[in-house]
């Protein structure tokens, strides 16, 4: 194998390994005990950790921009999706603070919205550049 083949395959098990940890801690913060009592997640974090770093330090991947790359409507409803789903997890995780636990829900879900969009706008800008 070459260099760069093996580069690609630590950062796709970083990758696939990352989403799995979220998972995992996910089920755990959901259900106390579902993975803890069968699994220590901190040996997979380390995993992760060294994959990532390996990834950050060597991986270099090939960015080819097209003009056919430019946000859609979906997109938008995923970016939306999404922040549904963060209001939702802060909502039931800090269920002991009263009123304030709306607050902070609602503030959370507008910040994953609107940095999801800079993120995409960023991105979009890169093509532009490119192209």
């Amino acid at each position: 194998m070459k260099k760069q083949e093996i580069l690609e395959l630590v950062s796709y098990t970083f990758q696939t390994l990352l989403v799995t940890y979220l998972v995992l801690i996910l089920l755990e913060e959901l259900k106390k005990g579902f993975v803890s009592n069968y699994f220590n997640s901190n040996y997979l974090l380390i995993i992760v950790i060294i994959l990532g770093i390996i990834t950050v330090l060597f991986y270099k991947e090939e960015k080819k921009f097209t003009l056919e790359d430019q946000i859609t409507k979906k997109d938008y409803i995923l970016i939306a999706l999404l922040s549904i789903a963060g209001i939702i997890i802060i909502f039931i995780k800090t269920k002991n603070l009263g009123f304030l636990r709306y607050i902070i829900s609602i503030i959370t879900g507008i910040l994953i919205f609107l940095l999801s969009l800079l993120v995409l706008q960023e991105d979009e800008k890169e093509e532009t550049e490119w192209v």
